[in-house]
Order: C-alpha cells, then structure tokens, then sequence
C-alpha cells in the first residue's frame, strides 16, 4: 500500500468513526432531553411533601405516583455481599489494563447482574486518585493519574448505566487517605482541586451527565464535601452534572446543611438518612428542593430506571462469559514489574518447581470493605498452576509464610512477671496515655480482648503490659498486634511492632487488619516485653488487642523445596481495605526475609506481590522476575498461572508509581500526611504520582506506566498536527513487534506545556492498548482535545500559547520519539 493511499484510509476510518460517534452523541443527547422533559411532567404533579419524601429516600411515600425505589449495591469490582456473582479484579487492576473497552465490558457484566440480583442503583465506579502510598483504599480507586481514572471510569459508568441501572460514581472530591477521613480537613488549592482531584469526575460525567456521584467524606477547604456550596455548582455547573448527588455512609455533621448546600438524595438509603419527615420545608428554599427531586427523577427517566421494572432476584447472575471476561481482565492487569535472563515465561524444559507462600484457599481474591465481592467457586494459585504445569512438572507448596494475617495469641506459658507469676503485669490508665498513676493493675494471662478487659474504665483508657518472654525455638519469631486503636509491642527495648487501626477489621468483607513484625529469639533466653496501647484512636465505643505470635518460622521449610526446584514461585500479599492505611511500606512480618531466603538456594526465583500496591523490594536484585498481580478477583489463580508459563503476555502498566523508598512521593511529612491540628496539606499542588517525581528530580522503583512483555516493540517517529475544528490534536506513530512471539503494548502519549504555564514537565494526554503478532506493525493515531492541554488560572481554564512537547513512551520516564508544536 502506498502511502497516499494509506492516509486516505485512515483519513476515510477516522471520518467513518467521527460521524459514527457524532450520531450516537445527538442519540444520547436526545434521550437526556426526553428524561428531562419527563422529569419536568412528573415535577409539576408531586406536591412539597412528595418531593421531599423523594430526597429523603422515602419511597414508600412516592410509590403511588410510579416512582421506583432506589435498590443500592456496592458495585466497583462487582456486586458486595452477594453471592453467585462475577468477582472481578479490583479497580485498581481494572485501570492497569489501560483498556478503555474492557472496562466498558466490565461495566456492562456489573450492570447486568446488578439488575439479575434485584438492584437499579451501583455504587460504583470508584475514581478516587492515589496521592500517597499510605492510601489503605488505593485499590479502590483508578491509580494516580487523572486522565487514566477518568476514561476507565467513564467506560466503566457508561457500561454500567447500558444495563438500566444507574451508577454512582464515587467519592467527590479529594479523597485519598483513610486516617481521620470522617473530619479531616483538606487545604488543597484550586488549581490542583479542578486540574487533579476533580478531572476523572469531570471526563465521567462528560460521558455519561445524568449518572450521579458520592460526595466523599472530608472537609474540603473547611467545609465538609456534603455542605460545601463551591464544590456543589463545580459539579454541577462547571462539570455538568444532570444527575443526583448523593452522600457516603455518615458523611458531614448536618444533612439539612448539606440539602441546603446542594446534595440532593439525602442518604444511601432511608436508614441512612437522619432528616424527621417535614423538616427540609422552609429550612431550604423551595427551588432547591425542587432541583434536589427534579435531578433524581432524571437520573432514573435517563437510565431506565421507570421503563425497566426490576425482576426478581436470581440466585446466581454469573455466566460464563462474565467468568471469561474476568479471566481477560485479571490478565490484561497484570505486569511484569522485572525479568531477567528472561526467566519468564517459565521454560518448556521445566522439571521442577515450587510454589511458596499462600497460594491456596488463603490467597486474598479482593480487598475489604465496599469493593469486597464474594469470588465464589474459583481456582487457587496453586491448583491452577499445578494444573497448567502437568503431570511433566514435579510441583511441590510450602507455606513460607502466614502472610498478612493475624497470629494466635500469645500463650501465658511463655510469659512472667517481675514476681515469677504465669503472664504479663497489667496497668490500665485514664486517658490517652499509659502514664502517671494507673486506675488498677493486675496479672493478665494473655493480652487478647475485644471488650473492655476491666470494669469501670472511662470512655478512652489506655494500658502497658510488662513482663518476660522466654522463647521455646531459637531463630525468627513473628509477633503481630490486631488492635482497634494505637499500640505497640517492645522487646529488650526495641520496637517491633507498633502503628493505629481504627477497627480491628471493617464491617464488609473478611480480612482482619493487624500489624506486623518479626525478631530473632534464642531458645530458652528471656527477653523483657512491653505491650502499650489506648482506644483514644479506635471507632469511637469500641476497644481490642490481640498481641499473637508465631514461635516456629516456616522459612527453613520454604528454603528446603526452593532449593530442590528447578524454579521457585514465592507469593506474598498484603491486606488492605477501608477503615485503614498503610503505616509501612514494607511487606508485612517475615515476608521480605522469605524472598531473601528462597533467591539464596535458587537462581530462578519469582515474586508474586498479591498487593493493592507499592511496597518495598529489598530484595530486587536478588530475585530473578516481579510480577504485580493486585487483588484479581474470581480469576487470580488462573491469569497467574497463563501468565507464569507464557499462555499469554503479561498486559498491564503501572496505573501508579512504585516508590524507591517511603521518603518519595508527596505525603513524607507530618503536615501533608495524616495531617496535623486536624488538617491536611496537599503542598505540593498539581503534582502528585509520577508528576512529584519529575518536580523533585526522584527516580521511582517502578515509574507510572511501566510493564513489561514478553517481546519488544518499537515506537516509529511522531507526526502531531492541529485539527481547529475539531479544537484537537492528532498524533501519529507506527508501533512494531520486534520479538517472536504474539504480545500486547500500552502506547502512552505525554504532553509538556509552554514554561508559562507553570505546569508539571509531563501529563499524559492520550494512551492506546494494541496486540501485534511477531514481526507485525500498526500505524495508530490518537486524538488529544485541547482541553487535555489546558491549565485552571484565577478561576477559568485556559491554553497558554507557546510550543507544546508530545512523546510517545513506554512508561513516564522511558520515552520513545517526540515532536513539538505551536499553540494558541
């Protein structure tokens, strides 16, 4: 083919795709019009107590006049709390696919058996941003990035709300720690408010305006998000919000304050909502009670939610090709963070290998909390390998670790006190602090309580134990603390153990939430032991410690199969969920000297971190491969196995940026992380995830955007051209399979502003997914809207003139070829 006659079909194909897209926009656009000519007739009929029983979630009272009632579900990686569904990766994984139309699928699946288990409203998708690696719900959100979060999240609502459900996308605005996430206040500038915070809400709605959207929990600025008036018209008039606002679970201090500042369904159902029948009348004008109900009504006109009665609910919603999709998910997400010599994909000549750390039935599927979705019949890690290695492949497990879960308690046959009693010395004190004079003191057996351990305590009390331990094993030691509330465990006065959870574990889904730590110990020799702790942290009228220990470490075994493998798979995982951040960076209790341990005795050794994100890696360059597996849903056990043995290349990117150590990224001080004086400040502006790295001269672990495949590819030179009618830039470039297998590469298009415009020295503006057979090429084109381009100043949005950098990458910091052009 020739060259003009290869631009005059892609010129034809892009016409083709442009009018296909202009006819489905002026569809759409007119079935919003047609809702809210409905909403409009339906509003004129209902009286002031109607309207208001709507905003208040009173279905009952509005029944007679056909309005559905809402049916919610938490729904970001599939249906919470349900059983017979599809568990699909979480949302985390669902954006390092970089795959806008399986997302799109994705949604559709959730959306269907939404609607098959009885439900019209899916909480979901989940677009918050990752400002710090600290974040225990990062997993729930779409990575770092705002233009990535954004279209996944976009694909994902447009999905979802194609099955006559409506989605609620959440959680609006800022939202990125859990630590005080109930009061909190956030001071974070407008520009980075419009330009990060608020982008991946701003391109949902684009796509889908009469979908609705979860206010979060913080205050914003000093106001709470539920009663903050600024945040309400940016959603609405600047972003363009036809649909309802709604609040999280307990958000804000007033839900009156927050009808009046502009949310319009009340709660998250009516026994969330604490507003008595009447009051709203007079205490909010009537043209905002109006707005409040008009909005509902059109969210449900638009998505179907009158035309399309709910059936009755069906056991089991999940098909086969929801359970196929989430396999192609849970692989597409998937990425190889390292490979040398190749040591993937596992060799056909392998005679032996083993499989270590929890593989089975203890392997972490999901994340707790709202996300958490049941994965029902599913293949374990390691029966899906051993089942792909066969019957030619000598496979052996050792356990090598309990992983990140709580150990038994520790037994007071070990313990003394300083008189020779069985057990530790007990002092409980009056407030926050384990000081001054105790209230009591006594013997306790074991720390191990859920309830107030002693009569009479105030509403906050704290308590130190003290004692010895005399050690029956000789080598590592794990101990671990699963606390509501802030404790910390010493021994011959070192910290081993220390850090806060709010609760012990969140309400939904099954993980607990302990802390861990590890020590040397010698048979027979006693060390001192102090456990401190106070519930002044915990959810409040709660309380509970249980202090475990593991006396015999399962490493040795570990160790001994490695050593007689051809190859060693080492699994590793860490719990995460709501209700709780991340205090360390590191892998929890014995997990990193299990991977040490095992790359010692065999040469071909190969980490899979099941984690909701970044951790430290110690031992990277001893260990031959790294592979990011996050939390896969229904189909971990199985994308990891095709994955390992070369079935299919490895397909995903880094949706955030991989820390060299705990001090990179934003969020390194007291003030910028938790916070202080009940604040905290987002300094650093526009630059969060990989645009902090490019400010502050860090270089990462693992940048933004990084995954590697099973071939090469290479990127051809750039061709970048300004289209004004359509207020976009193109650009072109030829991607080519070098390598001699089949494998699918992430095209990631970077934009670097005029120096007037004051911006980060890189955003990405554009990304394409392609699958190339070996020695195969293909000449993509990707549109940039100007408005990828532009920059919030004193209150309005603007494209600085000047020269303007597009480059075409492999991950943020691995460019491939780049053009300039002039703008404005």
């Amino acid at each position: 083919m020739n060259r003009r006659t290869f631009l005059s079909a892609a010129t034809f194909t892009a016409l083709a795709m442009s009018m296909a897209s202009a006819v489905s926009d002026r569809a759409a656009a007119a079935s919003r019009t047609a809702a809210q000519d409905r909403a409009d007739a339906l509003l004129a009929r209902m009286t002031a107590a109607q309207k208001e029983a709507l905003v208040r979630c009173d279905f009952d009272a509005v029944a007679g006049l056909g309005i559905p009632a809402l049916v919610m579900v938490d729904a970001s990686a599939g249906l919470r709390g349900e059983q017979g569904v599809t568990a699909f990766p979480v949302p985390v994984a669902q954006a390092a696919a970089f795959d806008e139309d399986l997302a799109g699928r994705i949604g559709r699946a959730i959306g269907a058996e939404g609607r098959g288990k009885g439900y019209n409203n899916l909480l979901g998708p989940t677009v918050d941003l990752t400002r710090t690696w600290h974040f225990g719900r990062q997993s729930e959100g779409m990575g770092e990035d705002p233009l990535l979060a954004g279209r996944i999240g976009a694909a994902l609502t447009v999905g979802m709300q194609s099955q006559n459900v409506a989605a609620t996308v959440k959680h609006f605005a800022a939202y990125t720690q859990e630590t005080n996430r109930f009061f909190i206040d956030t001071e974070v500038s407008d520009r980075a408010l419009h330009e990060i915070y608020e982008a991946p809400f701003r391109r949902v709605i684009a796509a889908a305006p009469t979908t609705s959207v979860m206010m979060a929990y913080p205050k914003i600025n000093g106001t709470f998000a539920t009663q903050n008036p600024a945040l309400f018209d940016h959603l609405k008039k600047g972003l363009g919000l036809q649909g309802y606002t709604v609040p999280d679970f307990w958000a804000g201090d007033d839900q009156v304050a927050a009808a009046r500042a502009g949310m319009d369904l009340a709660g998250l159902g009516s026994g969330a909502v604490s507003i008595p029948a009447g009051s709203l009348t007079g205490a909010i004008p009537a043209a905002r009670l109006n707005d409040a109900a008009r909005r509902i009504l059109v969210t449900m006109f638009a998505n179907g939610l009158f035309d399309h009665p709910l059936p009755d609910p069906a056991d089991d919603v999940s098909t086969q090709e929801h359970r196929a999709l989430a396999h192609e998910a849970a692989i597409a997400s998937t990425v190889l963070l390292a490979n040398r010599s190749p040591a993937l994909p596992l060799p056909a000549t392998l005679k032996s290998l083993a499989v270590i750390g929890p593989a089975g039935t203890d392997t972490f599927t999901g994340v707790a909390g709202s996300t958490y979705v049941d994965p029902g019949a599913w293949t374990t890690p390691l029966a899906a390998i051993r089942a792909r290695a066969g019957g030619s492949v000598t496979l052996t497990h050792a356990q090598g670790t309990k992983g990140d879960l709580p150990l038994p308690a520790l037994p007071s046959t070990v313990l003394r006190t300083d008189t020779g009693a069985t057990g530790l010395t007990g002092a409980y004190y009056a407030g926050a602090e384990a000081s001054g004079t105790p209230i009591t003191t006594r013997t306790d057996t074991a720390v191990d309580f859920t309830t107030a351990p002693v009569s009479g305590l105030p509403d906050v009390w704290s308590a130190k134990w003290t004692g010895t331990l005399t050690p029956t094993t000789t080598g590592l030691h794990r101990f671990s603390l699963l606390p509501a509330g802030t404790t910390a465990l010493k021994i011959d006065g070192r910290t081993v153990v220390s850090g806060t959870r709010q609760m012990r574990r969140f309400f939904l889904g099954p993980f607990d939430y302990p802390l861990q730590g590890t020590a040397e110990l010698t048979a027979g020799r006693a060390v001192t032991l102090e456990v401190t702790y106070t519930n002044a942290t915990a959810q409040s009228g709660t309380c509970g410690l249980t202090l475990g220990w593991q006396p015999d470490s399962l490493i040795p075994g570990a160790v001994a199969a490695a050593r007689a493998a051809d190859a060693a798979v080492v699994i590793v995982n860490r719990v995460a969920g709501e209700a709780m951040d991340h205090e360390q960076l590191e892998l929890p209790g014995d997990q990193n000297q299990l991977i040490t341990a095992v790359a010692a005795v065999n040469p071909r050794t190969i980490v899979v971190l099941n984690t909701d994100g970044p951790v430290a890696t110690p031992w990277l360059n001893d260990v031959e491969a790294v592979i990011q597996a996050w939390y896969g849903g229904r189909a971990t056990g199985t994308a990891l196995a095709a994955v390992l043995f070369g079935d299919i290349d490895p397909a995903g990117r880094l949706p955030i940026t991989f820390p060299a150590d705990p001090g990179q990224g934003p969020g390194t001080t007291s003030a910028t992380y938790p916070g202080s004086g009940g604040a905290v400040s987002y300094a650093e502006g526009i630059a969060i995830g990989y645009r902090y790295y490019d400010v502050n001269g860090q270089q990462p672990r693992f940048p933004f955007g990084h995954g590697l495949s099973y071939t090469t590819f290479a990127h051809g030179s750039v061709e970048v051209a300004y289209d004004p009618a359509a207020e976009a830039v193109t650009l072109a470039v030829t991607v080519t399979n070098n390598g001699r297998r089949k494998g699918t590469e992430v095209v990631q298009v970077y934009a670097t502003l005029p120096g007037a415009a004051a911006a980060e020295p890189r955003r990405l503006v554009a990304f394409r997914k392609v699958t190339l057979a070996p020695a195969a090429g293909k000449r993509l084109t990707l549109t940039i809207p100007v408005r990828e381009l532009t920059v919030r100043r004193s209150g309005s949005w603007s494209l600085t003139p000047g020269t303007y950098t597009f480059a075409t990458a492999q991950s943020s910091r691995n460019i491939t070829a780049q053009r300039s052009l002039a703008l404005g």
